[in-house]
């Protein structure tokens, strides 16, 4: 491991400890599924990230917000849904943006764009098995996250534009005029 991989060990651990404590706010105050929480700090998280970092990020956030608190729950099947989007989420994002060196907003609007058709495509999946086949089902689902895409839309570039106010050596492009 190079010294650039060990510097995003502790970025990569503190994402993962407010993408799991991020969302127990949100679910404090009853607004939990609809905001998409878990996804903001994954989402930052893997802005600053190499694509293996990432990819534990979307994997383990999930996974120990199971472990620690019971969210997001096996059945209905949220827990492996979120994590496959999660997943996809941060790879997506740390490829487009720390590897590809495009800009943040590209790496964002694919992000949220791949994430939504892939929801509306696993919801399709397994949506009968578990009795739910109305046609606008999917649909439903994907749209109940609005709110959660326009946070994502305004806290990701905010706090990463504060991030890289701060902490410029995180800075993984050395290019602060994109902001």
């Amino acid at each position: 491991m190079n010294d650039d991989q060990l510097k995003q060990i502790p970025i990569t651990a503190l994402f993962l400890a407010l993408g799991v404590i991020f969302p127990q706010f949100f679910h404090l105050l009853g607004l939990g599924a609809a905001f998409l929480p878990m996804f903001l700090p994954v989402m930052v998280g893997s802005m600053l990230v190499q694509w293996k970092f990432a990819l534990l990020l979307g994997l383990f956030s999930p996974l120990i917000s199971f472990i620690l608190t019971g969210m997001p729950p096996i059945a209905p099947p949220v827990l492996p849904v979120l994590t496959a989007e999660l997943i996809v989420i941060a790879l997506f994002i740390s490829i487009v943006k720390v590897h590809l060196r495009q800009s943040f907003w590209i790496a964002l609007i694919g992000a949220i764009v791949f994430d939504r058709l892939l929801l509306f495509a696993l919801v399709q999946l397994i949506a009968p098995l578990f009795g739910f086949d109305h046609p606008l089902f999917s649909l439903a689902i994907v749209a109940s996250g609005i709110p959660g895409v326009v946070l994502q839309l305004t806290v990701v570039p905010a706090a990463l534009y504060i991030i890289r106010q701060r902490f410029p050596q995180w800075d993984t492009q050395k290019k602060q005029s994109e902001y």
